[in-house]
């Protein structure tokens, strides 16, 4: 017949066990929470990178020019990308910031930014105005472009 003591004696051999098996089920709720608070942040800082882009391709259709100062802000904005994402997203960013140093560079030549007089009506001059129109349309483009890119990257799931 099993006494009270034996009772006592098997639930101190659970014990040991039940304790260690509450443990680990409590370190893998903490690691999953972690995990997910991890990949949270993670997105986070990763759409902060994707409103930096979509707000430069913004500001320059709204505009149809851009300029040195908006140029350098959307470089300070988007160099987290490089630690972020993959390799696409880097060259993305430098592809738009150069074309936009293209883009202030016709706009300068057309309208200097020092007062003085630009290119004059001419051949020349409706050169470099459809090369700021061509310019612009790729920067339209790249809106539909980015967004795709980003797309495969930025999901939580």
């Amino acid at each position: 017949m099993v006494t009270f003591k034996d009772w006592v004696e098997i639930f101190n051999a659970l014990l040991t066990p039940l304790i260690a098996v509450l443990a680990a089920y409590i370190a893998w709720q903490q690691y999953r929470v972690n995990h997910h608070s991890l990949r949270n942040q993670l997105y986070e800082r990763r759409y902060a990178v994707f409103k930096a882009f979509m707000s430069y391709l913004a500001d320059i259709m709204r505009e149809g020019k851009t300029n040195y100062q908006r140029i350098g802000q959307f470089y300070a904005e988007a160099s987290e990308a490089e630690f972020l994402f993959s390799e696409s997203i880097s060259k993305k960013m430098e592809e738009l910031y150069s074309k936009g140093v293209d883009l202030v560079a016709l706009h300068e030549r057309m309208y200097p930014s020092d007062g003085s007089p630009g290119l004059p009506v001419g051949d020349e001059r409706s050169k470099v105005a459809k090369e700021a129109g061509e310019l612009l349309s790729w920067f339209y483009r790249q809106i539909k472009t980015t967004k795709e890119i980003f797309k495969s990257e930025m999901k939580v799931g």
